[in-house]
């Protein structure tokens, strides 16, 4: 299972897009790790996903506070799931656990899966709910 940006990703918020894009090559990157069984290249890339996490997730969620978005709760509930996740795959690394090229996969496809839903319903309903108000947008 692969994947890669594409402009229907868009949501039309320039720097949640800019950040999308980077996390769509990153699960890429993880993605060509599974396939090729490099471990070390599946550990940078969840050690990536536990800033970027933060990072991104606190940006959106300024946004969608600022705005008084009416999902507030249950997205930050998505992104908070998405956090417990990597950080029981980087636990798992760090203890040396065995990865099986089975339960890679597994997680190649929950993080591919659950990104591209996530960016293509859940943020797009953002970004559709903020613009419908009229106004600027408050970043």
């Amino acid at each position: 299972m692969t994947v890669q940006w594409s402009d229907d990703l868009a949501i039309g918020i320039g720097i949640i897009d800019d950040q999308h894009k980077k996390l769509v090559e990153r699960i890429a990157s993880f993605s060509r790790a599974v396939e090729s069984g490099d471990r070390n290249r599946m550990e940078d890339t969840v050690n990536y996903l536990i800033g970027y996490a933060i990072q991104h997730f606190g940006a959106e969620e300024l946004i969608m506070i600022r705005n008084c978005y009416d999902q507030f709760r249950e997205h930050r509930d998505e992104h908070s799931w998405f956090i417990k996740e990597v950080f029981d795959l980087h636990r798992r690394f760090a203890e040396g656990e065995e990865m099986t090229r089975e339960s890679a996969e597994a997680l190649r496809d929950m993080l591919v899966n659950w990104t591209l839903d996530h960016i293509s319903v859940k943020d797009k309903r953002i970004a559709e709910t903020l613009n419908s108000f009229g106004g600027p947008l408050r970043k």
